[in-house]
This record gives C-alpha cells, sequence and structure tokens, in this order.
C-alpha cells in the first residue's frame, strides 16, 4: 500500500478562503476595512472548500475527496472542521500464483479538526487532528474439506488517531487566489495509521469567494 499512500499524501486540494481577503500589487494580502466594524458573526470570514485526489494505470486506482469548512478568528489565526474519504485498490502479490486478478481494497473516511497560525508574513504553523476509519479487503488463501485451495477476500476494520504537524507557506498568484504547499508529521505515528512513519506532503490552491 506504500504506492498509493504517497500518492493520497502528494495531493492537489481546491479550497476557498474568506472573501475579506484580497492581494495588492506588492503581493501582499490586504484586508477590507469594513470587517473592523464587524462584531460576532462575519460572514466574509468563513473558510469554505476541500480538496481531492485520483490516480488509475496498471490495474491501481486511488480516488478521494476532502470537503472543510472553517472561519478565520482573528488575521492571523484560522479553524475548521472537514472530513476526507479515500477509495484505492492495487492488485494483491497472491495474483503472480493463480490465473485470476486479486485486489487489496482500502476505505478511509476521516472526519477533522484543523488550525492554522501565520506566524511571519505567508508561513504558518498547522495542525490537523484526524480520526481514521479504515476498512480493509484482502484476498487469502483457504483450504476446503478435501484439501483443495480457494481464494477469499478477508474483511477488517481498524479505526487509529493521528495529529498532524508541521508548517506551510501560502504564496499569492493572482487576485484572490493563492496558492499553498504543507509539510506535515504524524506525533502519534501508531501503527494502521495511514501516515505511519512517513511525513504527509500536501498542495492546494485556494480561491477567495
Amino acid at each position: 500500500m506504500k504506492h498509493l499512500i504517497f500518492i493520497m499524501l502528494v495531493c492537489l486540494g481546491f479550497g476557498a478562503l474568506s472573501a475579506q481577503e484580497v492581494y495588492n500589487s506588492t503581493g501582499k494580502p490586504g484586508y477590507h476595512k469594513k470587517t473592523s466594524s464587524h462584531k460576532g458573526y462575519d460572514p466574509s470570514k468563513l473558510i469554505i472548500g476541500g480538496g481531492f485526489t485520483a490516480e488509475f494505470g496498471g490495474g491501481y486506482a486511488i480516488a478521494g475527496i476532502a470537503p472543510m469548512v472553517g472561519y478565520r478568528f482573528a488575521r492571523h489565526f484560522e479553524a475548521g472542521i472537514g472530513v476526507g474519504y479515500l477509495y484505492s485498490q492495487q492488485p494483491d502479490p497472491i495474483s503472480q500464483f493463480t490465473y485470476n486478478t486479486y485486489y487489496d481494497f482500502e476505505n478511509i473516511i476521516s472526519p477533522n479538526i484543523w488550525a492554522r497560525y501565520f506566524v511571519w508574513r505567508s508561513i504558518y504553523v498547522t495542525s490537523t487532528f484526524e480520526y481514521n476509519f479504515i476498512s480493509l479487503s484482502l484476498p487469502d488463501v483457504y483450504y476446503d474439506a478435501n484439501g483443495n485451495p480457494y481464494i477469499q477476500q478477508d474483511k477488517s476494520n481498524v479505526a487509529v488517531p493521528s495529529l498532524l504537524l508541521g508548517a506551510g507557506y501560502k504564496m499569492p498568484i493572482a487576485g484572490r487566489v493563492s496558492a499553498f504547499g504543507e509539510l506535515l508529521f504524524d506525533v502519534l505515528n501508531q501503527p494502521n495509521n495511514p501516515y505511519y512513519g512517513q511525513p504527509v506532503i500536501r498542495f492546494g490552491i485556494a480561491a477567495g469567494l
């Protein structure tokens, strides 16, 4: 599953940031003056977006989607919630010994809470707490009463938490559109976790509403 996990982590996300953020001719973020007069909930600070990933070929397939929603609570701080879904399949090594192709199937649902704090200009530190609900279906060899082998898909479920900590950089492209990249590490690093033993690299594009 290493190949599929790597593709999942290096994915392209498309999000929508708050409409009050704009970029001036210098490329630095600016803010509408009216935001300072807002008290309580401000719709212009709402963050709505998500991401997706897809890869197909050679018997491999992966597809996922990750919608999210959040709020900019202060000029340098934003946080929210999201959920990710990932489907993946790859040929199982057992296929080498049969005339048929058997696959490993994996489904992951990952509700999460995330936060970002901009420490200097476009550089920010970020954290995401996820709970990964993983469903696996793997082929295995069994024998009937006469000793004849047959293959059957075994199914199992596991739930594993992860706490991703790291840093990112957001770069303005044009108008209210910006690109960002993040490098994260799962500090819990538990076995069966999709991020176990490897860094998490994410890239994305965000556009103001």
